[in-house]
């Protein structure tokens, strides 16, 4: 049957369909929408109960939701007796030329659906692409992120798996690396002992693995130190804030400073001589 013949036989259904049959139809529809929500809110709720996740829980669910209004649709058209092999056909028609169309969106589902089967990340994650921030939903298309700041961000699902993902709460612990500096007249010693006071004081770092505190650099005009340590995830800015804090304390405490670039001026004979 091509399109002209269906739309000839279409208009001549339509012709016959009584408004009683029109009011029963939208009755019907009503009752098979209001079905398929309430299928879905169960499904969402057994599956919210699984190993599957939140995020991935809700994915089906939208999918699932949508399959079922599309089901109703065609028991409503066959209720009023209309062609529903060959709306059928006129519909993979129109799916294909929409899915060339917005072949983007398509792209974006099928990556959402990668991201909930290969489960990259979750929901509550603070993963970094291009922005970084919490994971607050994955939907079909977009994940939605809230920034450090709180801002919304809605990242295509497309975009979040071709480019670079770090996900900084895979993991149960994280490492602070952190370089300090302090002037060559002070005891290379003296400073990793104020240092290691340091980092014992903050109690949000962990024991084990040990701290790492050693000489990293010779600079022009300073030693520096790097001072690595563990701490739980959800930790690591109050306790990455709170080593920065420490430091300055200790190092004053054993009259420690910091060097910088300077530039020293020496006059000879009446002309200035600069000794960096």
């Amino acid at each position: 049957m091509n399109l002209k013949d269906f739309f000839n036989n279409l208009s001549t259904v339509f012709a016959q369909i009584s408004v009683s049959k029109v009011i029963g139809a939208v009755v019907l529809f009503v009752v098979l929408i209001v079905i398929s929500k309430c299928l879905a809110r169960i499904m969402g709720k057994i599956l919210a109960g699984t190993k599957l996740g939140a995020g991935f829980a809700g994915f089906i669910t939208t999918i699932a939701k949508y399959a079922m209004y599309f089901v109703s649709i065609l028991i409503v058209c066959d209720f009023l007796g209309l062609p529903v092999t060959s709306l059928l056909a006129v519909f993979s028609l129109f799916g294909l030329a929409i899915s060339l169309s917005v072949q983007g969106l398509l792209s974006n589902l099928m990556s959402g659906f990668t991201v909930h089967t290969l489960k990259p990340f979750s929901v509550g994650d603070f993963i970094e692409t291009d922005v970084s921030g919490t994971v607050k939903n994955i939907g079909l298309f977009y994940t939605e992120l809230t920034t450090p700041d709180n801002k919304k961000v809605f990242i295509p699902n497309e975009k979040v798996m071709a480019d670079k993902l770090i996900n900084y709460s895979s993991e149960p612990t994280r490492r602070i690396d952190l370089v300090f500096n302090a002037g060559y007249e002070h005891d290379a010693q003296i400073v990793k002992n104020a240092l290691k006071e340091a980092v014992e004081s903050v109690d949000l770092i962990l024991k084990d693995p040990d701290p790492v505190i050693g000489v990293s650099e010779y600079a022009d005009s300073a030693i520096k130190y790097t001072v690595m340590v563990w701490v739980e995830t959800a930790n690591y800015f109050p306790a990455k804030f709170a080593l920065m804090e420490a430091v300055s304390q200790s190092y004053n405490k054993n009259g420690i400073k910091m060097a910088y670039n300077r530039l020293e001026v020496k006059m000879v004979n009446g002309e200035r001589k600069d000794i960096d």
